[in-house]
């Protein structure tokens, strides 16, 4: 009986030492980024601003999937990090970038609610930095476009919208409110909301998708193809007489969409009605050849889709509250350049309002930190936070910016996260 007791207890302690190794080992020590350069600062406000983390529905297309892990790591060592804000400046679930080929998603609620399941680990770190007390910001992006507030909210509890207008959205910040951070695609005729175009065919319903969504529709299809389809002989347009500033435009929309399919050719046909929408008042499908533009019996370029959007595009920067208009065919080629975004601004924060002294953007995935100060009484800084997605073709990955505000100053930094939990900032002193 003695011995069935001693090795009952023994089991019994062997079973405790083993349960609180194996605790032990299952739990990664965390430690806080070490962010803050200044000793004393309890009178700032300290942010962090993140975007395009391009968060997707599906790991065998999604762009961000090997650094799922590192962004679930990251978060966790904000939790501790000492800082107030975590603003998210658009592009968070990725509803846009979906191959053709993939099972429609009629409801969005349903479809959403499967992107926050793909990426279980990153919404649980979300939630537990608002119930730590940190205050986490959503920004709308265009690939976000379509997620709503009450099916965000129901995801992420507690998370703050910052929203103007349907997919659009500015949140301001700081000790004297000196801070503007968006996502960037206000200014871009592709990616801004669209509330005027393809009436006759989302008929009367309050569609608001660019041209933008059927470009990352067929760019993911391409990838997803690993770009083996043939190239198409696509309509070539000759360009307008220069004095005819209407159709400059159009034929500006048209190169962008030539460069768009020639550099992402997917292996549909030009005319078979392979894409199909199904959100968004869009209940039908679309050819390539519904998209490019071409031209037309009365000679004028145009397409089915978005026919003469230019000649609406100064309604639609009114409607989604852009203060300095840009021409069309800026907005059109800017699409495909970061540095357009970058001039924004300039163009339509610091010459116009002498309060902000900072603005952050996402959506170019070039990360960039710009000091100005000529022509200023003080020191201004754009900063864009970059990607996080798994191969940033065109800048530093997995970035993001730190911000500590003060009564007195506003420090702007552009910080990259490595792949081996260390940081460093990418401005060159």
């Amino acid at each position: 009986m003695k011995g069935f007791k001693k090795r009952l207890v023994f089991t019994l302690v062997l079973v405790m030492l083993l349960s609180v190794l194996a605790s032990a080992n299952s739990t990664k020590e965390v430690e806080p980024l070490p962010l803050w350069e200044r000793e004393s600062a309890n009178d700032a406000k300290r942010i962090v601003v993140i975007s395009d983390l391009h968060l997707g529905v599906d790991d065998s297309f999604s762009e961000t999937v090997k650094n799922k892990d590192l962004i679930a790591e990251f978060l966790e060592r904000l939790a501790i990090s000492g800082i107030d804000e975590l603003v998210i400046a658009g592009d968070l679930f990725d509803e846009w970038f979906v191959p053709i080929s993939y099972e429609a998603h009629n409801y969005l609620g349903a479809f959403f609610a499967q992107v926050a399941s793909n990426n279980a680990s990153i919404v649980a770190v979300f939630k537990k930095l608002i119930q730590s007390g940190i205050r986490v910001v959503y920004v709308p992006g265009n690939h976000d476009l379509l997620l709503d507030a009450e099916t965000l909210e129901k995801m992420i509890p507690g998370i703050v919208q910052a929203r103007d207008v349907d997919g659009l959205g500015v949140y301001r910040t700081g000790m004297r409110s000196e801070i503007v951070i968006e996502h960037g695609h206000r200014y871009d005729s592709f990616c801004a909301p669209d509330v005027l175009s393809n009436k006759e065919i989302t008929g009367n319903y309050p569609s608001f998708l660019p041209p933008g969504y059927f470009f990352t529709r067929m760019a993911a299809t391409s990838v997803m193809e690993e770009k083996t389809a043939p190239q198409k002989d696509l309509p070539k347009i000759e360009a307008p007489s220069s004095e005819n500033v209407d159709q400059l435009d159009a034929y500006v929309y048209y190169k962008v969409w030539l460069w768009a399919m020639t550099t992402f050719p997917i292996k549909a046909d030009f005319d078979e009605k392979a894409i199909y929408v199904g959100v968004n008042g869009y209940n039908n499908s679309f050819s390539l050849s519904d998209i490019l533009p071409t031209v037309q019996d009365d000679g004028s370029i145009s397409a089915v889709l978005y026919a003469n959007a230019q000649r609406r595009w100064n309604e639609v920067q009114e409607l989604n509250h852009v203060a300095t208009k840009n021409p069309y065919s800026e907005a059109s080629a800017g699409a495909i350049d970061h540095k357009f975004f970058d001039s924004q601004a300039v163009k339509q924060y610091f010459n116009l309002d002498a309060t902000v002294d900072v603005v952050v953007f996402g959506h170019s995935h070039v990360p960039v930190l710009d000091r100005y100060t000529e022509g200023y009484n003080k020191e201004k800084v754009y900063a864009n936070s970059g990607t996080w997605i798994d191969e940033n073709l065109i800048g530093l990955e997995r970035c993001f910016v730190v911000i500590e505000s003060g009564e007195q100053f506003t420090d702007v930094r552009l910080i990259e996260y490595h792949a081996d939990g260390t940081i460093s900032n990418t401005e060159k002193k």
